[in-house]
């Protein structure tokens, strides 16, 4: 199968991982979070919004990388009987974008200064479609899928 064909199925899948229970509900509370963090501390009207602070958003590229990661390393199953070990490469990679999503996350909460809470949920909003991702390209990797 081609790769962006896979590419844009790995992603339906991603997105699709929000609707487990755990991060849907992870991602209403961040939601929230981010609603009543906004009203309070209001960010955007007290001056301490920058317009450097809107590259936060660009945290999501972390959400193709992973998907990259586990359409470049997808573990073959011609026989899903057979155990398959996992590409150390793909692994390998998986766990740089894992910890660099993780990395991102805490540099912009340290960036923001003035409304860190704000900053936390707003991340952790970001964080849970990168969180899909890396669970799709991770079973890919791997070849155990659920």
């Amino acid at each position: 199968m081609p790769y962006a064909q896979t590419f844009v199925r790995f992603a339906g899948w991603g997105l699709e991982a929000l609707l487990l229970p755990p991060l849907l509900a992870a991602a209403a509370l961040a939601g929230f979070s981010v609603a009543w963090a906004g009203y309070k501390q209001k960010p955007m009207r007290t001056g301490l919004w920058k317009r450097y602070h809107w590259l936060a958003a660009m945290h999501l590229v972390f959400f193709f990388a992973a998907l990259a990661v586990g359409v470049i390393w997808q573990n073959p199953q011609t026989n899903p009987t057979l155990p398959h070990p996992a590409s150390r490469v793909g692994t390998t990679w998986l766990g740089i974008v894992t910890y660099a999503s993780y990395a991102s996350c805490v540099f912009w909460v340290w960036r923001m200064r003035g409304f860190r809470w704000f900053a936390s949920s707003l991340m952790l909003l970001l964080e849970l479609p990168v969180f899909g991702a890396l669970l799709i390209a991770g079973m890919s990797v791997g070849g155990e899928w659920l």
